[in-house]
């Protein structure tokens, strides 16, 4: 499966997608995608702003000197109205992109990374085990709601609160918020991500709040400790990658 860096311009948005069946021409293509998935589009385009990656290539195919896109048509169309505006479907959108184009600033990727096939038929057997359900297991195995649950608290996304941030809050109120540096969120998240660990440190999470859970100055020293470690490098996201490294 061959990589290749493609310049945005060649990449070209399926106007014979499946998700719509056969248009008449890219431009249709891109409304389609905002007509029945608009804040899905929106959403999309703020996290290639707020993360300046795509975190799949996208799936394309040689055609005229150019690359019809086959899977990653929403990534691609995202990246497509941060650098023009001008085409999307309607005037709010195009201010929407115009100002997320505005906070990416120099990191505006005009390269993407996708996976190229010449033969139409391989791109079909990928996308049918993408797309088409598990088909006992031959096609993607979706995750249940125990497998998400496992994920939110391995990695601490998609949390009820964001606990590093509180933390800050707290921190900062008894100035003890560390000066050399800002903590990385999403390491203290990962570390802090299972009631277990944070009753280990003397606190946990009740009605979206950080509650102590042991004498206060010990609670504030050992949560002042860890951001001073994280800031420091002395604690790095491989240090605390699974459950042995938390402990």
């Amino acid at each position: 499966m061959p990589y290749q860096e493609l310049p945005l311009q060649k990449l070209l948005i399926n106007r014979a997608n499946d998700r719509h069946g056969e248009l008449e021409n890219e431009t249709a293509a891109i409304a389609w995608l905002f007509n029945e998935r608009e804040t899905h589009m929106r959403n999309l385009a703020a996290d290639i702003m707020k993360t300046g990656k795509l975190y799949e290539a996208p799936l394309v195919s040689p055609s005229n000197g150019s690359f019809i896109v086959f899977d990653g048509n929403r990534r691609i169309t995202c990246l497509k109205l941060l650098e023009n505006s001008r085409r999307a479907p309607t005037v709010p959108l195009q201010e929407y992109f115009t100002n997320l184009k505005t906070q990416f600033g120099n990191n505006f990727p005009t390269k993407v990374l996708c996976h190229v096939e010449d033969d139409r038929d391989q791109i079909d057997e990928i996308l049918f085990r993408r797309h088409t359900g598990a088909q006992s297991g031959i096609g993607q195995s979706n995750w249940d709601d125990r497998m998400k649950l496992n994920f939110v608290e391995r990695t601490g996304r998609e949390g009820p609160i964001n606990v590093a941030a509180e933390v800050e809050k707290i921190l900062e109120s008894h100035d003890m918020l560390p000066t050399s540096g800002k903590i990385p969120r999403s390491n203290f998240n990962r570390l802090l991500s299972a009631e277990a660990f944070r009753s280990r440190v003397g606190i946990t999470v009740r009605n979206r709040k950080i509650e102590f859970t042991h004498e206060e100055p010990v609670v504030l020293a050992a949560l002042s400790r860890i951001a001073n470690d994280m800031i420091n490098k002395d604690v790095v996201l491989g240090d605390i990658w699974d459950v042995d490294g938390k402990r």
